[in-house]
């Protein structure tokens, strides 16, 4: 079975993914009006860092004498969690621990060396290199006049002109460079010299990624989706949330339900104010169809009577056999017709007072045996199953109508395939009394249609298979008028079981 998501699960992940979108969006709208790259972001505040510990070093190099440099690489090494050297842009280390440098990194070293004889001062700005460091000025090659240089395949390997720092990822290490100016012990020269820092990745350096402005842009993004969404979405799934409550009381027969308000004036106002309509108009056919049946019932309580009356005359005065078995066949029929009226008129009582009359405190144990006593106080298959003292709300006179009828069906039904048990219990709230047999049990899918009125399992509705259909739907009349709800469902291997719950006192 697919899992489901609520609908609003779904609108998160809609509005998610349509904030991805809008930022995919803005990041390729810049890349190509404003020229600026994703990486550009993430690396320039790394390289502002970079420079500030480079600057800071170069100071401190100035007041170190040679022979503790590598201490002091050491102890920015503690400090910053990566690995420093320092290397003269010709090649040679001057501090640190030794290392053998990759060939890329080595490249980006010698990019930096002075032209023999010239030693240009390091800078750490923006600045245009100097006339020495750039070359003499002059008219551009043949053949290439008017045109941008093409960028050298060394320029395009990782060097970043800005503060003459540049960064090479080689041997599963993550390098970056920074030109300084080191000098010289016991003179004032000061030669070209390049500071090289090593991390086993860019991201999980604190140095070069620093995660706490971005985290704090992500909950920024957070707060303020959760601001715009999350009131919308409540008030949208509450709505819903409420609708469904009263279709489902509406499904179960309940018409008195709470009405929906209908101050919303959207969709979901307009559809609260049709299911509050729908609700009355449906309360009103129900009881209308169980007064018109309450009516003919105590219409043909009359006449009944006295045609039983006139058929008692009959009989007494039948002058053989044959006439005695005509009247007797005549006060059956008579007979089947006072008790479909008599159900007819305990249905519609059912319906129809259930609002006027006022709950009581009721032992269900005692309503169990009063029930069992009448309709099987001698049939030793019918077993009462209690323990402690279960109070509950409901009506005397229809809880125990309520379960005289399912003990009564499962005796006619089921009573020669096993025990019968009545049984009473508390779960939580609920007080619950359930009458189970051991019958054949109904298909599956007529366990919710067995409450309906007139429904009958045997379409012949013949008098051996059983009443006119209504004893069910007594028994769900009568629990309803409690406060509380029926059900019924298969047992295993066999048998039905019918299930009552009722508000604990």
């Amino acid at each position: 079975m697919k899992a489901r998501l609520s609908l609003s699960s779904k609108i998160f992940i809609l509005a998610f993914i349509n904030v991805v979108l809008l930022a995919g969006v803005f990041l390729v709208f810049a890349r190509f009006q404003f020229h600026v790259e994703l990486h550009s972001l993430l690396f320039g505040p790394a390289q502002d860092r970079v420079l500030s510990v480079a600057r800071e070093l170069a100071l401190e190099l100035e007041q170190t004498p040679a022979d503790s440099r590598t201490g002091l690489l050491g102890r920015y090494a503690h400090n910053y969690g990566v690995d420093f050297y320092l290397f003269d842009n010709n090649g040679p280390e001057i501090a640190g621990r030794e290392v053998n440098l990759p060939e890329d990194v080595r490249e980006q070293l010698q990019r930096g060396s002075a032209p023999p004889g010239r030693e240009p001062p390091p800078r750490f700005d923006d600045r245009p290199p100097p006339p020495e460091e750039a070359g003499p000025p002059g008219p551009p090659p043949e053949g290439r006049r008017g045109r941008k240089p093409e960028k050298r395949p060394e320029d395009r390997h990782g060097d970043n002109p800005r503060g003459g720092m540049f960064q090479v990822s080689a041997d599963n290490l993550y390098w970056v460079g920074a030109r300084i100016p080191v000098p010289e012990s016991g003179s004032d020269e000061v030669r070209r010299g390049t500071l090289i820092m090593a991390a086993p990745s860019f991201y999980g350096t604190p140095l070069f990624f620093d995660f706490k402005p971005w985290l704090a842009a992500l909950c920024a993004a957070i707060g303020i989706f959760l601001l715009c969404w999350l009131p919308f979405i409540r008030n949208l799934t509450a709505a819903i949330s409420r609708v469904t409550r009263a279709t489902e009381q509406i499904a179960q027969g309940n018409f008195d339900h709470q009405q929906l308000p209908e101050d919303r004036s959207d969709e979901l106002g307009q559809l609260s104010g049709a299911i509050n309509r729908m609700a009355a108009r449906l309360s009103g056919f129900v009881l209308g169809q169980k007064r018109f049946l309450g009516d003919i019932a105590h219409e043909l309580c009359a006449p009944i009577a006295r045609i039983q009356f006139g058929l008692g005359i009959l009989e007494q005065r039948a002058q053989d056999n044959d006439q005695r078995a005509a009247v007797e066949d005549v006060q059956e029929e008579m007979r089947q017709m006072s008790n479909l009226v008599s159900e007819l008129l305990s249905f519609s009582k059912a319906g129809m007072e259930a609002k006027h009359k006022p709950l009581q405190t009721v032992d269900a144990n005692a309503i169990a045996r009063q029930a069992i006593a009448r309709e099987a106080a001698d049939n030793p298959a019918v077993r009462l199953q209690t323990g402690e003292p279960v109070m509950a709300m409901a009506d005397p006179d229809y809880l125990v109508r309520a379960l005289a009828n399912l003990v009564r069906n499962a005796v006619r039904y089921a009573g020669e395939a096993g025990p019968i048990t009545v049984s009473v219990r508390r779960e939580n709230q609920d007080a619950v009394v359930t009458v189970a047999d051991s019958g054949p049990g109904l298909p599956p899918d007529e366990l919710e249609r067995v409450f309906t009125p007139f429904y009958r399992l045997e379409a012949s509705r013949n008098r051996e298979a059983g009443g006119a259909g209504l004893g069910l739907a007594i028994v769900k009349s009568c629990v309803e008028a409690c406060g509380g709800r029926v059900e019924c469902r298969n047992r295993k291997p066999t048998g039905l079981e019918v299930e009552i719950r009722l508000r604990v006192a």
